[in-house]
């Protein structure tokens, strides 16, 4: 598993000079990118490779060859219809070349101006229930004067736990996260912070002026940060949870939107919904935990009764579910989360095998035979 560490780098002006004249040279390989209308890198090799050798000659030509590199990277980014600019104290990479790890002494190699120079690191003491490995790969960049690094480390997970319970996930676009266990993430708050977001940029578009642009960049990072927070509060909250293993469905959200089969305000809060982010937030939280996480089919798990296995379409209806046969009646979304959970038990306690080539009719109508099998096999429990 990896992570990045951020810890403070007890520098000198010489690892500052090596920053600052790293942008310097990352930026003369934008211009000529521009000036040549390409980001290919083997091309910019040879356009910029002399060039900024002769007027950065303190660089060696790995610092350069970095620089070029992330040149390209910001030059393909936006696809040459606007210049980059590179800021004198931004971040600047390194490679296996001129920087390297050691964890053993807290400690890291990079190459500068004056040759290759050992650092000592400042690591939060968050970080100290980790085993690192050695890296070579990082971000450095000067902040008020302060040097910072972002490491990408490998580290050992935690050890994984035999499965006993299990607890299922529904995400939604009304509520970002169900779980079984009767837990309920609201996203009133998100959509209204949304709905704000979206009209304060109509009413920037339809301005069209170059202020107006460069707020709309603004205002699409705060928004993206926003919802990226909120993805890691509620993610944090359900792996921390009682459980062995967290069971959610595979979504295709992508699919939902061609077919045209949904309204065109669901429409818009699917396109700006982030289930991936908060399946991905899960995935390498759980595994830090040693918890698995296991992926289920979606197919029928709105519409099943999770009390006699009951599967109809008119069972829900919005965000009620009541079964026709049972009378079994509760939260659709909460309904979901323990058929879910269902499938996981049964996909664990069952060996996998590989499934027949058969039409597509049998497929669902074996989906559905799975699902209630798997419902009733834990009603009994």
């Amino acid at each position: 598993m990896q992570i990045a560490i951020r810890a403070e780098v007890i520098g000198d002006d010489d690892l500052k000079r090596t920053i600052m004249l790293s942008n310097l040279a990352c930026q003369e390989c934008i211009d000529i990118g521009m000036k040549n209308k390409t980001y290919n890198k083997t091309r910019l090799h040879h356009l910029t490779y002399h060039v900024v050798r002769a007027s950065h000659p303190e660089l060696n030509s790995s610092l350069v060859t970095a620089m070029r590199d992330q040149a390209s990277d910001m030059l393909k980014q936006l696809k040459l219809k606007k210049k980059p600019t590179k800021k004198q104290y931004s971040s600047i990479r390194l490679n296996h070349n001129t920087f390297r790890f050691l964890p053993a002494s807290n400690m890291v190699s990079i190459s500068t101006i004056t040759g290759r120079k050992k650092y000592v690191l400042n690591i939060p003491p968050y970080f100290n229930k980790y085993f690192f490995h050695e890296s070579n790969s990082a971000r450095i960049r000067l902040v008020d004067g302060r040097i910072f690094i972002d490491i990408i480390v490998d580290v050992d997970a935690s050890k994984k736990i035999k499965v006993k319970k299990i607890i299922g996930v529904d995400r939604g676009v009304y509520h970002p996260a169900v779980t079984s266990d009767n837990t309920f993430f609201n996203s009133k708050h998100l959509r209204e912070v949304k709905g704000r977001y979206r009209y304060l940029k109509r009413c920037l578009q339809r301005a069209g002026t170059r202020s107006a642009k460069r707020h709309l960049q603004k205002i699409s990072g705060r928004e993206r940060r926003f919802v990226t927070d909120v993805n890691h509060c509620i993610s944090k909250t359900i792996v921390n949870k009682d459980c062995d293993a967290i069971a959610l469905e595979k979504l295709r959200t992508g699919r939902m939107k061609r077919k045209g089969k949904t309204g065109k305000k669901t429409r818009r809060l699917i396109g700006s919904w982030s289930a991936k982010q908060l399946l991905s937030f899960i995935e390498y939280k759980a595994e830090m935990l040693g918890k698995p996480v296991i992926l289920v089919n979606s197919h029928y798990t709105s519409q099943a009764c999770n009390r006699c296995g009951d599967i109809r379409r008119i069972n829900r209806k919005g965000s009620h579910f009541n079964c026709c046969v049972c009378g079994y009646s509760l939260h659709a979304d909460l309904n979901a989360s323990r058929n879910i959970a269902c499938l996981a038990k049964g996909k664990t306690s069952r060996l996998s095998v590989n499934q027949p080539i058969v039409a597509c009719d049998d497929i669902k109508a074996s989906l559905r035979e799975e699902l209630r099998a798997s419902i009733v096999t834990s009603s009994a429990f």
